[in-house]
C-alpha cells in the first residue's frame, strides 16, 4: 500500500477500503499439523491417495457379490471361511467362488473380492459363513483414492486452515505447507491512571482492561502478542516506542488519541514520523481510531474508552491483522438478522451496538444489549450490530444487514 495524504474523519466503509489495501506479509514453511488458523500461501496437492488401497467400511466378510446375490434371511448362502485380514494388515489370499475372508474396518480388500457383507448379516459355524443378505459389487468398500487422490489439488491458496483441513493434509501425506507469515504484534496501553494487570488497583486508578481484552483477542487469533504500559508523558512515549517500531509488524496503542491535555499518542506518532493513513472514523463507539505506517510497520491507534477501544479493534484493527496474515477479504464474515427492538442512531455516522444472536423458528434474530454496564455488554455480547450512516433508525422487526459475530 502506498503512503498518501491523511484522510480525516472518514466513513467506516472508506476506512475498510484503506485497511483492505494492506499487503500480506512474507511466506514461511511450517509443519502441516501446526497450521490451524493460518492462511495458505499456495495451492496444496496430495502426496498420496487415501485410502492407499481399496478398504473395508465395515467389520464383516469380504466376498464375491455374485456368490450371495440370492441370499436372504430365510435362505442363507453358505460360504467357506478361508482367512482374515485386519486394518494395517496384508492378505495374500485370493477369494474364489464360494469363499469369504473375515475383514475388519479399514482393512485392505483381498484379491478376488468385490464386496463386504456386514457382520450383522452373517453367521459363522466353524469354517463356514452363512450369508443372510446380498452384497452387490462395491458394497461397503471405500475405493482407493476416493477420499484423496495423489497429485490432485486439495486446498487452494488463501484458505484459512481449520482442524478439518489438517486432517485432510495428514490423509494426503502432506507434512509441510507454505503459509503467510503471521504479524508480530505489540499492544501498548497509555495512561498514568492505569494499574498493571494483576496488581491491586489503588484509589484513583483503573485497571488496564483494554490491554487485557486486546491481548486475549489477539491470542484468540493464534498470535502471541507482546505488551507494554506507558505513563502519560510525551517524551517517555516517544522514547519507549521509537526502538520498538522496527521490531513489530503491527502496533496497537490504547488511549491518548483525542484532544485532552494528556492525550499525547498522536503527537508522538507525528514526532516519530509515522505516516498517517486515516485519522478518526465516523463510527460510534470507536471514532478516535487512526491508522498510520512507518516503514513496514502498521500502527493502529485505538481510543481509550473500553467499548470504543474494543469496537475499533474488532471493526478495523483485527481485519488489518487478518490482511497481513494473508486473508483475502476480512470484511465478509457478517450475517443478517431480524432486529428484536428499535434502534436509534445518528444520521451521518455508523452506529454500533453490542448484541446477542438468536433464532425465531427458521429466522436468525439479534437482540441489542441494553440496561447493563458497558463492560458487562462487552462480556456478554456475541456480536456487533451495525447501523449504517445513511440509516438513523432501525425499527423492531427490520433486517439488519451487517451483524458481526465476535465469538
Amino acid at each position: 500500500m502506498k503512503d498518501r495524504t491523511v484522510e480525516r474523519l472518514v466513513g467506516l466503509e472508506r476506512a475498510r477500503q484503506l485497511v483492505q489495501r494492506l499487503d500480506a506479509l512474507g511466506v514461511e514453511r511450517i509443519a502441516a499439523a501446526n497450521a490451524a488458523g493460518r492462511i495458505t500461501a499456495g495451492d496444496i496437492r496430495a502426496c498420496c491417495s487415501c485410502p492407499t488401497l481399496d478398504a473395508s467400511l465395515k467389520d464383516g466378510f469380504a466376498v464375491r457379490g455374485r456368490d450371495i446375490a440370492s441370499a436372504c434371511r430365510e435362505r442363507p448362502v453358505p460360504l467357506t471361511l478361508v482367512g482374515s485380514v485386519a486394518a494395517g494388515g496384508h492378505c495374500d489370499i485370493t477369494v474364489k467362488a464360494g469363499q469369504a475372508v473375515r475383514i475388519m474396518t479399514g482393512a485392505p480388500i483381498p484379491a478376488g473380492a468385490d464386496a463386504v457383507l456386514a457382520s450383522e448379516f452373517a453367521d459363522t459355524e466353524g469354517d463356514q459363513v452363512l450369508a443372510r443378505a446380498d452384497a452387490c459389487p462395491g458394497r461397503n468398500i471405500l475405493a482407493r483414492g476416493s477420499d484423496v487422490t495423489a497429485g490432485r489439488n486439495i486446498i487452494d491458496r488463501g484458505t484459512r486452515m481449520f482442524p478439518g483441513h489438517l486432517g485432510l493434509l495428514a490423509a494426503a501425506g502432506v507434512a509441510e505447507i507454505l503459509v503467510f507469515r503471521q504479524p508480530k504484534v505489540l499492544i501498548i496501553a497509555t495512561g498514568s491512571e492505569l494499574a498493571v494487570p494483576g496488581e491491586p488497583i489503588a484509589p484513583g486508578q483503573v485497571a488496564a482492561s483494554n490491554l487485557v481484552t486486546l491481548m486475549a483477542e489477539v491470542t484468540a487469533m493464534g498470535i502471541c502478542a507482546d505488551h507494554l504500559l506507558i505513563r502519560d508523558d510525551l517524551h517517555l512515549l516517544q522514547k519507549k516506542i521509537a526502538p520498538l517500531i522496527e521490531k513489530y509488524d503491527v502496533i496497537l496503542t490504547c488511549g491518548g488519541v483525542l484532544d485532552g491535555d494528556k492525550d499525547f499518542t498522536m503527537q508522538a506518532m507525528s514526532n516519530l514520523d509515522v505516516a498517517p493513513v486515516f485519522h478518526r472514523v465516523r463510527v460510534g463507539p470507536g471514532k478516535g481510531v487512526c491508522l498510520g505506517r512507518k516503514n513496514s510497520t502498521w500502527i493502529f491507534n485505538l481510543p481509550g474508552g473500553p467499548p470504543s477501544n474494543h469496537v475499533a479493534f474488532l471493526l478495523l484493527a483485527k481485519p488489518g491483522i487478518h490482511r497481513l496474515s494473508g486473508l483475502a477479504d476480512p470484511f465478509t464474515e457478517y450475517v443478517s438478522a431480524r432486529l428484536d427492538r428499535t434502534l436509534t442512531g445518528q444520521e451521518g455516522w455508523t452506529q454500533i451496538f453490542y448484541g446477542l444472536l438468536g433464532s425465531d423458528g427458521d429466522r436468525r434474530t439479534v437482540i441489542p444489549l441494553e440496561g447493563i454496564g458497558r463492560l458487562q455488554k462487552m462480556a456478554e455480547a456475541d456480536c456487533l450490530i451495525e447501523l449504517p450512516e445513511d440509516q438513523a433508525c432501525a425499527q423492531s422487526g427490520s433486517i439488519i444487514q451487517k451483524v458481526w459475530k465476535t465469538r
